[in-house]
């Protein structure tokens, strides 16, 4: 199916309840959510971030309305999640985006995902966008142990609007001096960082579905 759509929940849990929380996610909550018509492939993230959540679920979605339909909303309530979970659960960001560049989507080739979400003034958009996908990811590709691209946008309020998702091998190369290096190559540390703010970046190992 196509993965235009990417629906990220991001949240943490009560440090006592992690492995009960893992348990459900895996065994009950993503493969009811994943059943549902229009969900394609599911697969959750855990970060070490000391300040943003250290869980992500990352759903492909045919279209946003699938989040709107009763078959969503039952499922979501199924199980022991609503009464076990979800009430020991805390920071929480719900947001969909939508595929606006680079490559098609995910592949799922690599242990980890880089997500990087930020803003840009309004005035630098076009040049933002026109940049990350000629010139600031390929340079970024050509680094060995980065694998795929796929930026997305979302309208969800109170979220960063852009979002890069860089599949990569290794978790030291993102932030490295090699890629920082390799971020400052071009127009676009002159022309679009400065215009750049409400940054997060965020190294999730992929922990569901296990390798």
């Amino acid at each position: 199916m196509s993965s235009r759509y990417l629906h990220l929940v991001r949240m943490d849990v009560a440090h006592d309840l992690e492995p009960t929380f893992n348990e459900v996610y895996d065994t009950e909550h993503v493969p009811l959510l994943q059943a549902v018509p229009g969900v394609g492939r599911a697969t959750r993230y855990r970060s070490p971030s000391p300040t943003d959540p250290r869980y992500i679920a990352a759903y492909e979605l045919e279209s946003p309305a699938v989040l709107q339909g009763a078959e969503w909303k039952t499922a979501g309530e199924a199980g022991r999640w609503p009464k076990e979970i979800r009430p020991h659960t805390m920071n929480r960001h719900l947001a969909t985006y939508e595929w606006v560049g680079c490559n098609a989507g995910l592949t799922y080739r690599t242990p980890y995902v880089f997500w990087v979400f930020m803003d840009v003034e309004k005035h630098r958009e076009d040049l933002f966008n026109e940049l990350y996908d000629t010139e600031h990811v390929p340079l970024l590709l050509k680094l060995p142990g980065c694998v795929n691209v796929a930026r997305y946008r979302t309208e969800a309020a109170g979220e960063p609007r852009y979002l890069a998702a860089y599949e990569v091998d290794r978790t030291d190369l993102p932030m490295s001096k090699l890629w920082n290096d390799t971020s400052d190559i071009g127009r676009w540390k002159p022309e679009v960082r400065p215009y750049t703010h409400n940054k997060h970046y965020i190294v999730g190992e992929r922990i569901w579905p296990r390798t």
